[in-house]
């Protein structure tokens, strides 16, 4: 069974649980915490710039 919530203080609040399950309110369940998203980089990205004729094993191990 796979459920989604958000944690809210100290407690963890379900938004989607699937019907059909047989939970019940007070039943005792294990919990395992996934984060759902990734946290931005904290670094600025930029592109190579690497042209693609470079790109060649040829181009790369080209004895000159």
């Amino acid at each position: 069974m796979k459920a989604q919530g958000v944690i809210r203080g100290g407690n963890i609040v379900l938004k989607k649980i699937p019907a059909g399950e047989g939970l019940h309110e007070g039943d005792k369940v294990e919990v395992i915490i996934l984060p759902l998203q990734k946290k931005p980089r904290r670094f600025s990205t930029f592109k190579l710039g690497v042209k693609k004729e470079h790109l060649h094993r040829e181009k790369i191990y080209a004895r000159s």
